[in-house]
């Protein structure tokens, strides 16, 4: 099932494309004060957005974001509340926390956004955890994401596989035109 999206919310992002993120925190806490509840749940998000970003005039705050991104997860549990946390957890270096919610979104769903989380997961925080990043963001890039073979080559140069790096550099070559053809914008996402 589609929904809608508010334009409060759709207004927000853009705010925040352009940096100006009181402007989008504006925008989301009318978001929140609103009556329905999937306004309140894009407000949420979109607080937790612009908290986790900030931009040319806020400072983020990862607190707040998670706060709000634990509301959203509340109202709608689904893959992308639970990425979102994880995300943010990731950033604050809070890797159980990471783990805990890729684990949980991965129960919903194995989206490529899911791999990258993981495989970022096992690039940052475990040091020997680099065959583990690796395969999951091989996965991603076989789902059509392009950031899975960015990590792939990343981490194999890491680990000087720097043969196997440019092998999947020259892959993302030749097979992005037609990744990008098949799947559109999605093989943008990022975790």
């Amino acid at each position: 099932m589609h929904r809608s999206i508010h334009p409060d919310f759709k207004q927000a992002i853009r705010l925040l494309d352009k940096g100006q993120a009181r402007g989008a925190l504006d925008l989301a806490e009318r978001l929140v004060a609103s009556a329905t509840e999937i306004a309140r749940l894009d407000g949420h998000i979109c607080m937790g957005m612009v908290y986790e970003d900030g931009g040319i005039d806020l400072e983020p705050d990862f607190g707040k974001a998670m706060d709000n991104y634990r509301r959203a997860s509340l109202v709608a549990p689904c893959v992308y509340t639970f990425i979102h946390l994880a995300r943010v957890s990731m950033k604050m270096k809070n890797y159980p926390a990471a783990l805990r919610f890729l684990t949980i979104s991965e129960d919903y769903e194995q989206t490529p956004e899911v791999l990258l989380g993981f495989g970022l997961y096992h690039e940052a925080h475990i040091p020997e955890g680099a065959s583990a990043a690796k395969s999951f963001f091989v996965k991603a890039a076989l789902r059509g994401c392009f950031a899975g073979f960015f990590g792939y080559s990343r981490v194999a140069r890491s680990i000087d596989q720097n043969f196997r790096a440019l092998g999947m550099d020259c892959m993302r070559i030749v097979l992005g035109p037609f990744i990008a053809l098949a799947i559109g914008v999605r093989a943008r996402y990022q975790f």
